[in-house]
C-alpha cells in the first residue's frame, strides 16, 4: 500500500486527488490510500453487491457499472482489470481515453490504440498484491488529445 501511495505522491499533489477505484470490493484499497495521502478523496464503484454489502470502513462505495461512470470530475483512476474479459477491458480503455484526464492506474498493459494516442506511460512499478508482486503502470491521460 505504502508503494502505491509514494507512486501516486510522485505524480500529483495529494490535496488535489479526486480519486475513483473502478471494481473496489469492499474499498479497502481507498480507506487505505485516504490514510497514505492525506487529502485526497477516493470514491469507488463495484458491480458485485455482495462486496459491497461487505464494507466495514468509513469509505464511499457504492454497487455499480464502471462502464457507466462518469470519469470526468476525477483526477485519478485505479483498475485492478487484470480478471476482466478482452472485451470489457479494452471498452475501458476506451472509455478512459474518450473522457478522463489526469492519473490512470491499471494492472492490464493496455492494447488499445484511443488509448494510446491519450495515454502517456509515467511509470511501471512491481508492487506487492494480494497474490504476489504484479507490475502496476502509471499513466498521464489528456482527453481529446
Amino acid at each position: 500500500m505504502r508503494t502505491m501511495a509514494q507512486r501516486i505522491r510522485a505524480h500529483m499533489e495529494p490535496d488535489r486527488i479526486e480519486g475513483l477505484d473502478l471494481g473496489c470490493g469492499d474499498g479497502e484499497l481507498i480507506y487505505h490510500l485516504e490514510k497514505e495521502l492525506p487529502g485526497s478523496q477516493w470514491r469507488g464503484v463495484e458491480i458485485c453487491g455482495s462486496r459491497v454489502e461487505k464494507q466495514q470502513r468509513p469509505v464511499f462505495i457504492w454497487e455499480g457499472d464502471m462502464l457507466q461512470e462518469n470519469y470526468r470530475d476525477y483526477t485519478a483512476l485505479h483498475a485492478d482489470n487484470l480478471c476482466l474479459e478482452e472485451v470489457i477491458a479494452n471498452q475501458l480503455e476506451e472509455k478512459v481515453a474518450r473522457e478522463f484526464q489526469g492519473l490512470y492506474i491499471t494492472y492490464r498493459t493496455p492494447t488499445t490504440p484511443s488509448f494510446f494516442h491519450a495515454a502517456h506511460l509515467l511509470e511501471s512499478v512491481g508492487i506487492e498484491a494480494t497474490w504476489g508482486v504484479h507490475l502496476v503502470h502509471f499513466y498521464y491521460v489528456c482527453v481529446g488529445s
